[in-house]
Formats: structure tokens, C-alpha cells, sequence
């Protein structure tokens, strides 16, 4: 998942919060300036409160979901970092037994080169 697509999830959210928010307010606005009885008026805020409930939540399960699927892109990179660094560990812990045994053969082959020359 690279930068521009958490971007694009969290631009969407951002735009969706941003509309509920707009929309609601727009809608008090509205009540407000609107010449109504007040029964009216009281049965149109209960239904856009109603409204707004439903897309806060909405909005809350979308935030939801865009978290577990953040959570699980970060335990999938975690996974990889681990696995890439156990293997670069491993492959140079083999490289430095191997220079190790060629150091203890080299020192070996020159005690063997003094005691027979």
C-alpha cells in the first residue's frame, strides 16, 4: 500500500466527515429561517437528527474498517521487516562462521608450515 492510497482513505473520510458536518448545519440554518409551526419544526430537527445519526454512523464504521485494514497492512509490513532482517542476520552470521573457519584453517596450515620448516 504505498503513500497516495492512505491518502485517498483518509481524504475520504475527511471529505465524508466534512459533509455530514456541512449538511447539518445546513440544515439548522434552515429550520432556523424557514417560517414553520413550531411542531413542524420540531418533527423536521428530530428527522435530521436522525439523519445525522446515520451517517455518524456510517462514518464511524467506515473509520472502522479503514483502521483494521490500516492495522493489518502495519502487521503485514512488521511480518516482512522481520523476515528480511532474520535473513540478512542469518545469512551474515554463515559469512562470519565461515571467516572465522578460514582464519582457524589459515592459522592451523601456517603452525603446520613452522613445525615443518
Amino acid at each position: 500500500m504505498g503513500d497516495n492510497d492512505r491518502n485517498d482513505g483518509a481524504g475520504g473520510v475527511g471529505f465524508l466527515s466534512g459533509l455530514v458536518v456541512g449538511a447539518f448545519a445546513g440544515a439548522i440554518v434552515a429550520l432556523v429561517l424557514a417560517p414553520q409551526s413550531g411542531e413542524e419544526t420540531r418533527e423536521l430537527i428530530i428527522g435530521k437528527a436522525q439523519e445525522a445519526k446515520g451517517k455518524a454512523l456510517d462514518l464511524a464504521s467506515d473509520l472502522r474498517d479503514l483502521a483494521n485494514q490500516l492495522s493489518d497492512d502495519l502487521r503485514k509490513q512488521a511480518d516482512e521487516l522481520a523476515k528480511k532482517t532474520r535473513a540478512a542476520y542469518e545469512a551474515t552470521a554463515k559469512r562470519a562462521d565461515n571467516a572465522v573457519h578460514a582464519a582457524k584453517n589459515a592459522a592451523q596450515s601456517k603452525i603446520d608450515d613452522l613445525k615443518n620448516g
